[in-house]
């Protein structure tokens, strides 16, 4: 028996959690702002996470804003825990930029 309906569900609780700040264990700051996260989720879907939480086990990673704007990360946080993109044409570049960032492994 399989539940069609599963991943979603997954998904929206993980997000609901992470909107609540519930068992969230990471933090990625970018400049004065701050997004609470789990490092699992953003592990699953990010080599450079992967190879961040791989090698330390601090719970803030900081990005440099000069790289990656607070607003394109926010978008593509809201993608990870959702799978839906809502893009306003002003945030195209920064939500570009966040994701080639979150293919890259560091270092």
């Amino acid at each position: 028996m399989q539940y069609s309906h599963h991943c979603e569900h997954l998904l929206e609780r993980l997000n609901k959690q992470r909107e609540a700040g519930f068992l969230c264990d990471c933090t990625v700051v970018i400049g004065e702002f701050q997004f609470k996260a789990h490092r699992n989720v953003l592990a699953s879907f990010s080599e450079y996470f992967g190879a961040i939480y791989r090698s330390t086990s601090e719970n803030n990673v900081f990005l440099d804003q000069s790289q990656v704007k607070a607003d394109g990360f926010q978008k593509l946080l809201e993608f990870i825990y959702t799978g839906t993109l809502n893009l306003d044409r002003l945030l195209l570049l920064p939500i570009q930029k966040s994701w080639l960032l979150s293919e890259e492994a560091p270092g």
